[in-house]
Order: structure tokens, then sequence, then C-alpha cells
């Protein structure tokens, strides 16, 4: 794939060099650096991915993802135990995303989304059961043995 400013190829799942986090456009899909995987290729379906600035920073437009986002593998791919929350720029009108085993210091990190009888929130989380808060993880429950994850689901509770 070629770098933001189509001088030099760029491996898919290689070193980032020449790639940033935010990513950019090439045709209709987003191109984009992940802290574990390397460059990763999006497909954002026709005429959805935008260029959003000069030195050509871009991405998949939102469309049905919201501001509380979705779980996915690296590459936007649906999988059992997803590593990555895309989450809507609102603002921008386009997806960023996020390692979660980069944004928790935790190896074992995941995307999922924690239900209460107030509703829900879709994040990245240590593991199951433990959240990341000020560089350290802890339990995602008052009571830790109230926790329960829901792997089929990729949902957690407390107490129900």
């Amino acid at each position: 794939m070629p770098d933001a400013a189509s001088e030099a190829c760029v491996r898919i799942g290689g070193p980032c060099q020449g790639v940033s986090e935010y990513g950019h456009c090439v045709g209709d899909s987003w191109v984009r650096c992940d802290a574990q995987a390397g460059v990763v290729v999006v497909p954002c379906g026709a005429g959805q991915c935008m260029t959003v600035d000069s030195q050509g920073t871009g991405a998949c437009r939102c469309g049905s993802i919201d501001a509380n986002g979705v779980c996915a593998s690296a590459d936007g791919t649906s999988t059992a135990r997803p590593n990555t929350h895309f989450v809507c720029a609102t603002s921008l009108g386009i997806l960023m995303a996020e390692n979660c085993g980069a944004r928790t210091g935790s190896s074992a990190g995941l995307c999922s989304t924690f239900v209460t009888s107030a509703g829900h929130v879709t994040s990245c989380f240590c593991d199951t059961c433990t959240l990341g808060a000020g560089g350290a993880c802890r339990s995602l429950c008052s009571n830790p043995n109230a926790c329960r994850y829901y792997p089929a689901g990729n949902f957690h509770t407390c107490g129900f």
C-alpha cells in the first residue's frame, strides 16, 4: 500500500514507517498503524474514506458507528476477542481506532461492552472484568466476585 505521501510502499502487517495511528485513505480503504498489528487496511466501502487535512490524514466515515463505538479486530473484521475500539470522531465525521492493549498497558487488552442497569458503554478493558485506570488495571466491579463476562456477546456485568 502507498504511504500518506504516495512516495513509498508500506507492507500490510509490517512496521508503521510513514503510516500514522490516524491513517490515510487509499481509494476506498483506510490505511493506518496499529500498535500491535503494524500497518492494517480497513475497507470503508465505495466513497466512504475521507481525507480531512492537508497532511492527508483520513479514515472511514462513521456511518452507523457513534461515539460509544464498536469492537473489532485491528482491520475492522469481526473476531471472538476484539482488541480494537472504533469510535466516531463526530466533529470530523470519521472513525478513530484505539488498540486496547496499548491503551491499557495490558497484553490481554480487549474491547468489550460493560452493561449496567443504567445503560452500557463500549471501551477498552485490561482483560475480562478488569478496567484500566491511571495506568493500572483494577476490578471492573466493586465486588470482584460479582463480575461476569459473557464471551458469546462480548460484554461484562456486575451482579446480574
